[in-house]
C-alpha cells in the first residue's frame, strides 16, 4: 500500500506507531517524537493531539514523519502499521547491505580519457566524492583470495548488475591482491563511464569461490 499523506486512516496508524515507540520508551512522549518527526517543534492547542490521534493534521506534517518514520525506525513502524510501512524488496536489500555489507574495501579509481589505457597504477588515481557525466573510471578491490564477483549499481531503488566480466559477463574471475575491474579479455581495463544519471549511486561487489 501506498502510504497517503491526505488519508485520514494512513494518518491514524502514524498516530498509533508513534504512540507505540512512545510506550516502549520512557524517555519519549507522542508530542515529542511529532516534533522530532517534523523536524521542528510544532505549536499546537489543546485538543491538537487528540485530532492528530483521530488523522486530522497536516499532510505537509504526515509526509515528514513518514519519511522520518520510514528511514530511522523502519522496523517498529512496519511492525506497527505494516499497511503503510510494507517490506518490499528494495528495502530488504537496504537491510541485507546494513546488516552484512563491509564499507571501504571497494574503492573508485579515475582512468584517463585518453585510448590505449594500460593497467599501470601511476595512470590511476582515487576518485573524490564527485565524478562527472561521461568521465572514465573502473573500480578496485583488494582481495585476500582468490574469487569471482558480480558488481551491482544502485540509484535510488534501482539496482542493476553491471557487466564486469572479460566477456561482457556479470561474473569476473578476481585474484588474490589489487584487482581492477572491468577487463578485457587482454586483462586491460575496459573503463566505465556514467552518461544519464545524474546525483548518488551506491557501488556494492558481492565475491564467492564459485561463478555462481
Amino acid at each position: 500500500m501506498t502510504f497517503d499523506p491526505k488519508n485520514t486512516d494512513h494518518k491514524k496508524q502514524l498516530y498509533t506507531v508513534l504512540r507505540a515507540m512512545a510506550d516502549l520508551d520512557p524517555n519519549e512522549s507522542v508530542d515529542t517524537l511529532f516534533d522530532k518527526g517534523v523536524g521542528t517543534p510544532v505549536a499546537r492547542g489543546i485538543d491538537y493531539m487528540h485530532n492528530v490521534r483521530k488523522g486530522q493534521f497536516s499532510s505537509t506534517f504526515a509526509t515528514l514523519i513518514h519519511q522520518w518514520l520510514e528511514q530511522h525506525h523502519f522496523a517498529t513502524a512496519h511492525r506497527f502499521a505494516p499497511d503503510i510501512f510494507p517490506q518490499t524488496p528494495s528495502r530488504r536489500w537496504r537491510d541485507i547491505l546494513h546488516e552484512q555489507a563491509i564499507e571501504g574495501q571497494l574503492t573508485i579509481q579515475m582512468v584517463p580519457n585518453r585510448i590505449g589505457i594500460v593497467q599501470r597504477e601511476s595512470q590511476l588515481e582515487a576518485a573524490g566524492t564527485t565524478i562527472a557525466l561521461g568521465q572514465r573510471f573502473c573500480v578496485q578491490i583488494d582481495s585476500e583470495a582468490d574469487r569471482y564477483a558480480i558488481l551491482l549499481q544502485g540509484y535510488g531503488d534501482d539496482w542493476q548488475v553491471i557487466e564486469i566480466g572479460p566477456d561482457m559477463t556479470p561474473a569476473a574471475p578476481i585474484r588474490s591482491g589489487i584487482n581492477r575491474l572491468p577487463l578485457r579479455p587482454d586483462r586491460q581495463i575496459d573503463p566505465l563511464a556514467e552518461r544519464s544519471q545524474s546525483g548518488v549511486h551506491d557501488f556494492v561487489m558481492v565475491m564467492a569461490a564459485v561463478p555462481d
